[in-house]
């Protein structure tokens, strides 16, 4: 068994206990949720975790790995997650369903991106030069997975505060939050870490943060 397929089986087994919710369940949701009630997103998003799974499957074998793909795809459901209505007549999955494939395609399209600009220029050239390292495309797509701080959650804030400074880059990056999103693999490069490493960091950070935020609730 390779590590991602590793990963996948914790991550499985790790959500494999959330359950499903009801139609009325959905609905009392998003009523809360309307009223400003962020947890109330966290909490749909939570319940709904094995059908991101699902649709990255389906994008499984491209440029992306499938850690990356449940990572973008979770993303999306987030997203859908706190604009999802009571009244709009669908399950939460098929509303969310276009933000999650969104987030996930827009990702690998980014990752096609920078393979393609990292290709040697061709024509005889003589020398090691890229597109990328000639060229600037300020209308370059990003993956749309920019979350605004209270999107994550009330207590996302103090929760921070516990994770040390690389933690909080980890997490401050993978979710865009002051900052545009960026993949793991953009993390590792950038923070000149290896990719296995930094999704080890943003676990062991997701750890701290929830069991703070449950701290902060039992108070």
């Amino acid at each position: 068994m390779n590590n991602n397929q590793k990963n996948l089986d914790i991550y499985l087994k790790d959500i494999g206990g959330n359950d499903l919710l009801s139609d009325e369940q959905e609905r009392a949701l998003a009523e809360r949720i309307a009223n400003g009630d962020a947890e109330a997103a966290n909490e749909l998003a939570a319940a709904n975790l094995r059908y991101v799974v699902a649709v990255a499957r389906q994008y499984a074998g491209g440029a992306l790995s499938m850690d990356d793909l449940v990572s973008e795809g979770n993303v999306g459901m987030l997203k859908a997650a706190t604009k999802f209505k009571a009244n709009g007549g669908k399950r939460f999955v098929a509303f969310a369903a276009p933000y999650i494939r969104k987030c996930i395609e827009a990702a690998l399209k980014k990752q096609a991106n920078l393979v393609s600009m990292d290709a040697p220029i061709p024509a005889g050239s003589q020398n090691a030069y890229t597109l990328s390292s000639l060229l600037e495309d300020v209308n370059s797509p990003q993956a749309d997975a920019q979350i605004e701080l209270e999107g994550l959650g009330v207590n996302l804030a103090r929760g921070m505060e516990m994770l040390d400074e690389r933690e909080k880059q980890v997490i401050a990056r993978f979710y865009g939050i002051g900052m545009p999103h960026q993949t793991m693999a953009e993390i590792a490069a950038d923070m000149g870490l290896k990719r296995e490493r930094v999704r080890q960091i943003r676990d062991n950070s997701l750890r701290k943060l929830r069991k703070s935020n449950k701290g902060l609730k039992e108070e």
